[in-house]
Parts: structure tokens; sequence; C-alpha cells
């Protein structure tokens, strides 16, 4: 296993002909980021399409790192950089002690498993899983035995088990293949061509291929993304206990961010070609940077409403005001007057009695899922007609709890769970903290 570092990243591609081509300086999202203050020169033709900048990221020996973010952002390119499948615009990638940003895939000694599987059809799960080990130079046996033995392996191959021709190397490699069957339960299936296997069974072929190469680094593109609901939480759950027994550094893409919650050490959230937050997956659904963060990480997402501060740190909206607790006086002292964004998950959110500091709404769609209900509801009285956050909310309630399509509803807020956010830049607000306390504010 090996640590993986990023410095300054960028990536760009020439724009197609008739494509709009927006300069790395365009595509410069609106939210804020985290330890991205500063940037090297890069050169770029005002043809080329930005899509990822300043990407700095540090995976540490034997850390399962999560990039997530929606489609498109980058993930996924960002990944192939780290292969070699893709060539850097700028900026350094060092695995251990070595840059490999010159290197070929074949000697950056990373196995890669693919969203497709990439198996081949022709072969057994056997010769799948053997594949890379017979290509490799690193293998400790491949200096060992002549040509013609190695030939001789080759050439017999194909013959009943009883009349191949197994050199030294080659049963080294099916002790190893079949260790790592072991451990992926496939055993029964070493004989079997990918067309004969279910969903299930190809991805832990896809993972047994990449694990019989002992790599430092593992790389896994929506590995799971293929898979049914059900397998997928079993193929997780097996990914996630695999990765712990070998302690290989791992990078892992995804853009479901249960997925990124359950598997990652630490998540890095990526939007527009650039990382918003890295951090363990409590620390960001319960203080997120910046509003993306936010409204990305959760299910259902963030409420997000548009308040007015008043004085001394009251917050008022056309259907309810808000009085916040002490601690958040000093931070919204520098906006009296102006608007912020409430942000507020739907589980803080409880149902209760007609007062002024509860929302009035009323319910739109009821989801009763046994353990849990979400309900969807409608802001009622006066909106803010200057933008639509108003208008709609999710909450999450007790299944216990009978509520009817087009019942009236109030909700209360927990206030010690709000989030604030700055309506221009994006970022997250915090109150004032008391010691090593954070106070106001969870998390």
């Amino acid at each position: 296993m090996s640590k993986v570092v990023l410095e300054d990243v960028y990536k760009s591609f020439p724009a197609r002909r008739g494509e709009p081509s927006p300069s790395l300086a365009e595509v410069e999202p609106t939210v804020g980021t985290l330890g991205q203050n500063s940037a090297p020169s890069v050169q770029t033709s005002s043809q080329d399409v930005g899509v990822l900048r300043r990407i700095n990221l540090t995976v540490e020996n034997g850390e399962f790192m999560v990039l997530v973010g929606p489609s498109g952002c980058g993930k996924s390119t960002l990944l192939r950089l780290i292969a070699g499948l893709e060539q850097l615009t700028a900026g350094n990638i060092w695995v251990g002690d070595r840059k490999v940003n010159d290197l070929p895939p074949k000697a950056r000694d990373i196995a890669m498993v693919f969203q497709s599987y990439a198996l081949y059809p022709h072969m057994t799960v056997y010769d799948n899983l053997a594949f890379g080990l017979r290509r490799t130079q690193k293998h400790p046996s491949a200096q060992r035995g002549s040509w013609l033995a190695t030939a001789l392996t080759t050439v017999t191959r194909p013959l009943p088990q009883s009349l191949r021709f197994r050199s030294p190397r080659e049963r080294t490699i099916e002790r190893t293949v079949q260790q790592v069957a072991q451990i992926l339960q496939i055993e029964p299936l070493l004989q079997r061509l990918p067309k004969q296997l279910s969903g299930g069974q190809k991805q832990r072929v896809a993972l047994g291929r990449a694990m019989a190469r002992h790599p430092q680094v593992f790389l896994m593109d929506e590995p799971l993304s293929n898979l049914d609901a059900k397998l997928r939480a079993q193929t997780r759950a097996q990914i996630v206990k695999l990765q712990r027994q070998l302690d290989t550094t791992t990078i892992y893409v995804t853009h479901d961010q249960t997925e990124a919650m359950t598997m990652g050490d630490r998540i890095a959230v990526i939007n527009a070609g650039q990382i918003q937050q890295i951090a363990t997956p409590l620390e960001l659904y319960n203080c997120p940077a910046n509003r993306f963060v936010a409204g990305f990480i959760g299910s259902p997402p963030m409420n997000f409403l548009t308040v007015q501060v008043q004085e001394p740190h009251r917050l008022h909206h056309p259907c309810f005001s808000l009085t916040l607790p002490k601690t958040w006086a000093e931070v919204l002292e520098a906006y009296q007057g102006r608007s912020l964004i409430l942000g507020i998950r739907p589980g803080h959110l409880n149902l209760a009695s007609a007062d002024t500091q509860h929302i009035p709404v009323q319910v739109e769609l009821v989801e009763a899922l046994g353990h849990e209900t979400y309900l969807s509801l409608k802001v009622e009285g006066k909106r803010d007609r200057s933008n639509n956050l108003a208008s709609f909310l999710n909450a999450r309630v007790d299944p216990d709890q009978r509520v009817q399509l087009g019942e009236q509803l109030w909700l209360a807020i927990q206030l010690d769970k709000i989030h604030l956010f700055d309506p221009e830049t994006g970022l997250a607000l915090r109150p004032q903290r008391v010691g090593n306390v954070l106070m106001g504010q969870q998390g």
C-alpha cells in the first residue's frame, strides 16, 4: 500500500467544433471551496474545456477514500488520471515516493475496477484472474523457468487439467488465484465463462483480478452501478470488509451519496471540477462547508429557505420567525438587514401546534417506508416571490404519526440543528465557539 498525493491537478480537453468552449476561469463554481486558496499558472488554449481545476488531495496509506459528486463533475476523469489512462494538463501525481506523471499505466502498480467489469469473455474466471499475473514482470516467479517451460504452459493451457504442463511460475500463479477465489467465495466458478455469471459474480471476479496483482493502490469506478438494490448493499459490505482485510489504499468513485457515507474513511465531494470539501462522513453531514455539500449529502436532501436577519439575532421569513441562540449573535451582526439561506434537514423538522415560530404547510405527498415516513410539503401563507426556495419542504416523521394528503400541518425547526449559508458565496456560517465546543449547532 502507498500514499497517493495529487498536487494542483488540472485537466482540460479540446472543444469539439461547433461546441461552446469555456476557459478554466469560466467553469469556476459559485460555491466556496476548502483548501484551494492558490493556484499555479496553467497554460490552456481558449478552445479548451476545463474539466478539473486545482485538485489537491492526499490519500493516506491504507485509507478508503471516496470521490462523490453529480454526473459530469470530473470524478471519473480524476480516477483515470491517477491510473494513467488520461494525460495531465498540469500538476503532479505521486504514488508512494514516485511521481507517476509520465509513467505508463502498467508501471504505476495500480489496479482498477471498471464500471463495466471489463472481463475477457472468451476466458474462464480462472484465466481472467490469472491474466494480470501472467503479464506482469513484478510477479516473484516472473524471471524463473526457461522459455521452453513458458511455451509448454501456454500451449497446454486449453487441455484438460490432467494433461496441462505447469511451470513453477504457473504453479505460483495458481496458488495466488486459489487464495483470491477463496477470499471472494468464487471457487466453484473458476471454470465458468463470464456469460455464465450473474452481475454480482462478475463484480467479484473483477475485484479478484485487481486483488491478485497485490497493487499499491486500488481504483474503483462506480463498480456497483449495474447491480440491483439488494445486491448492491451486499456487495458494498463485501468491498469494505475486503479493503479492511487487505489494508490497501483505495480510491472509490460514486455518484451515490449513500455508498459514499457507508463506505469511506473520508469523502471528497466534487462539483464542477473542484473539490468542495474533504471530511469524514459524519463531518460532511453535520458540518457541510457550503450549500452544495449540504444539499448533496443526505437523503432526502436538506431543505433551504431564504430568511431575513433582524435585530438582535432573529431570522424572519414571510411565514414564520425564529429567535436563534445568542451564540449566533456575532456571526449575524454582519448580516443585519440582509438575506441568508437557512438550511434544515428533513429529520430535524417536527410536527407541532400553530405558532409564529412554526412553519405552516400542506401535505402534498406521503411516502410510508415502514420504519419511517417521508412527507413532501407545500409551504402555506405569504411567500417570497424573489425565489422558489420557500415553496416546498421535505420532512421525515415517525411512522406512527398518521398524516393524510392535503392535511394542514405546522412544523417546528430544531434550532440546534440549523445551518446558515451566505447567499452569494454559498459558504456555511458557523456560530461562536466556547472553548472547543461548537455552540448553537451540533456536529
